[in-house]
């Protein structure tokens, strides 16, 4: 009779110490739990680096665009300037045409015309390269300018991104000793917890 009672005592004590496959199970949880995490901060960091290529390749595709623009301002102004030149070319060749004339019908009046067209020829020719002058030297400053405010945001914020990145890898590694950490401890709790029942168990 007393051999029976310890042969079901030892019955329901196998009954309730766990089995082999409870800890593979538990342990499965802790490395699933902790796997899912490392797996969302790599998910994070490279979410983040997606951000800031997107942003800088962005940000390069404004200043190449402004470029272009600023470039086809140059050469419009080009073709005024060029435009401007045939059209006083062409008021040359007039009064030119025109003195001609007047040469052959009046001298005297002629002489006096000439003194002024050749006055006026002068004058047109200097106004229209101080006109020239004003109107190109503010714009090429201005675009100068311009291109060195952009070649200058561009590369400090290469510099920027740059140095975050730096930075956070050398956080990540710290960031990735803890996680290691933390698993290990987890892992050791469980397996305490286990050993805790086990050992409770027998004792009862």
């Amino acid at each position: 009779m007393a051999q029976k009672k310890s042969e079901s005592v030892l019955a329901v004590e196998e009954k309730m110490i766990p089995t082999a496959e409870e800890p593979k199970n538990e342990d499965l949880f802790v490395d699933t739990l902790w796997n899912q995490y490392e797996q969302s901060l790599v998910r994070t960091r490279q979410m983040r680096e997606s951000r800031e290529d997107a942003y800088m390749n962005a940000l390069r595709e404004v200043i190449k665009f402004n470029k272009q623009y600023r470039k086809s301002l140059g050469n419009l102004f080009e073709q005024t300037k060029k435009t401007n030149k045939e059209v006083v070319s062409g008021l040359m060749q007039q009064m030119n045409a025109r003195r001609e004339e007047l040469m052959k019908d009046e001298e005297r009046v002629e002489a006096e015309m000439l003194n002024e067209r050749e006055e006026l020829k002068q004058q047109l020719k200097e106004v229209s390269q101080q006109l020239e002058n004003l109107a190109l030297t503010p714009v090429k400053s201005i675009f100068q300018i311009i291109d060195q405010l952009e070649d200058n945001f561009e590369k400090s914020t290469e510099a920027n991104i740059a140095y975050g990145r730096e930075r956070r890898n050398a956080w990540q590694q710290v960031t990735n000793e803890y996680v290691k950490m933390a698993r290990s401890t987890h892992n050791e709790i469980v397996n305490r917890g286990k050993n805790s029942v086990k050992e409770l168990l027998k004792v009862k």
